[in-house]
């Protein structure tokens, strides 16, 4: 008898790490419940975190959103100190968003909840289990990695003189 193939390993897979992405996001909501904003404005305070000098275009496009809905948003965030709206340098008409100190703070703390709750589960896998797990996730980096054409590769090779 053989094991399974790798198409029902592929999906195997992906409902374990689905149901693992529900329980990590029940525990951003249970971080969230102390903070003073909405499970939308935490996702948007995010998004911007990843991509500094996001125009909102694009955060509406991120969050699948019209550019009046979006820009609301923002509004919200920049009047409660969380994130900063910038003049493109590019485009004086246009404008770019960063998180604001107060705005990096708390989405250091949503990520801190995260490896705090992740880290307690390390705790209880073997060392096998450990190695394996560290194999996978560096897979699933690499792949990551350069399937987005907006990551540079963090060991570039080398060529020949």
């Amino acid at each position: 008898m053989t094991g399974p193939t790798s198409a029902e390993l592929r999906q195997a897979i992906l409902h374990d790490f689905e149901r693992l992405m529900e329980h990590i996001a029940q525990w951003r909501q249970v971080g969230l419940l102390d903070v003073d904003v909405t499970m939308p404005q935490a996702r948007c305070l995010i998004f911007v975190g990843l991509r500094p000098a996001l125009p909102i275009s694009a955060l509406a496009s991120h969050l699948h959103i019209g550019l009046p809905a979006a820009s609301g948003l923002v509004e919200r965030l920049v009047e409660a100190g969380y994130i900063e709206r910038n003049v493109d340098p590019l485009d004086r008409r246009h404008q770019l968003l960063t998180l604001s100190e107060r705005g990096r703070a708390l989405v250091d703390r949503f990520r801190e909840l995260s490896s705090e709750r992740l880290g307690d589960l390390l705790h209880g896998l073997s060392t096998a289990e450990l190695r394996g797990l560290r194999m996978g996730v560096a897979a699933l980096e690499r792949e990551a990695r350069t399937d987005d054409p907006s990551t540079e590769p963090s060991h570039p090779e080398r060529t020949p003189a």
